[in-house]
């Protein structure tokens, strides 16, 4: 049977009986019993009552694509494709899976991922219907020098949009990690297919915590938040946050085709949680204290009197307070 369907029946977090799901659906009540269990499978957290039946409690806030499409009319001459899956492997994959692009965008949205990943191999926590999984496909022309402010203005991107929805403390960690009141929010994942000479596809993944719990976030290795969280409120639409995120995203690629990173890094300045403050550099004997980003989207850092250039790709950097 149809698990969208049943889904959306359950999404108003009331009682619904097996009875009752099997005749508005069409289905059997064996069927219904054994699509709730891949529902439990796949991450749906079901309660089951007797005499009233089943619900999830909270509701579900379901992805919704006509939504989404309807609320980017001012871009649609841009995309060529918006897709929103039940599940995937990672957004960022099927994507890649893809032909190699000209100058519009892909986007593609998961209610949850199997194989979602996060920078440097680390496992991105993808709890089904919580959080934003999204990933948007495009091409750039030109050489590797194209390419190495690429994750800044993505993050500059996202951190824009945040702030301009009303979200406060929002803070940018070097590269491209989203962070509020000292703890991740969310998190960027660039890859990339091709070559200078032909052009880039660009696949560029964001995973933003929305509705996550405690219990949801149990294997996540550091201090994390959500926008439920930061925000004091217990309602987010999901779908409304992805077309925002969306816009954002494809605005800040077109200033950064147009101009390079150098017409965003006043917006870099002011999101870095970085500047002023002393870091640990992984794979680097020592410390030091950090003086923004160069022209390039390198992190500039001071150690003993003498300012090291940092590639995103050589190094990690954490602050040494733990409150940023």
């Amino acid at each position: 049977m149809d698990l969208v369907k049943l889904l959306e029946f359950l999404a108003d977090g009331e009682y619904h009986s097996g009875v009752e799901m099997g005749a508005a659906l069409g289905v059997s009540r064996t069927a219904v019993w054994k699509a709730l269990g891949k529902l439990e499978s796949d991450g749906v957290a079901l309660e089951v009552t007797k005499g009233k039946g089943y619900r999830v409690r909270g509701g579900l806030d379901l992805l919704d694509y006509d939504v989404i499409v309807s609320r980017l009319q001012l871009h649609s001459d841009k995309l060529d494709s918006v897709c929103v899956l039940q599940d995937v492997d990672s957004t960022n994959s099927y994507l890649m899976r893809g032909d190699l692009l000209t100058s519009g965008y892909s986007v593609c949205l998961a209610e949850r991922q199997t194989l979602g990943r996060g920078r440097r191999g680390r496992t991105w926590h993808s709890p089904y219907a919580k959080n934003i999984y999204l990933s948007m496909a495009f091409g750039l022309s030109g050489g590797a020098e194209v390419l190495e402010g690429l994750s800044l203005a993505l993050g500059v991107a996202v951190a824009n949009c945040l702030s301009d929805q009303g979200i406060q403390g929002v803070g940018l960690k070097w590269p491209n990690d989203i962070w509020v009141d000292g703890k991740k929010l969310a998190g960027i994942l660039v890859e990339l297919k091709g070559e200078a000479e032909f052009g880039w596809k660009v696949v560029a993944g964001l995973g933003i915590n929305v509705l996550m719990s405690e219990n949801d976030g149990r294997g996540v290795g550091q201090p994390w938040t959500s926008l439920e969280l930061v925000s004091g409120k217990q309602t987010h639409d999901r779908s409304l946050w992805s077309a925002f995120l969306i816009e954002s995203l494809i605005e800040t690629i077109e200033r950064y085709r147009t101009n390079g990173l150098s017409s965003l890094l006043d917006d870099w300045s002011k999101f870095d949680i970085l500047a002023g403050k002393e870091v640990t550099l992984s794979g680097v004997e020592g410390g030091g204290v950090c003086h923004g980003v160069d022209s390039r989207g390198r992190l500039l850092v001071d150690i003993g009197g003498k300012v090291t250039v940092v590639n995103a790709g050589e190094v990690s950097v954490r602050p040494n307070e733990s409150t940023d």
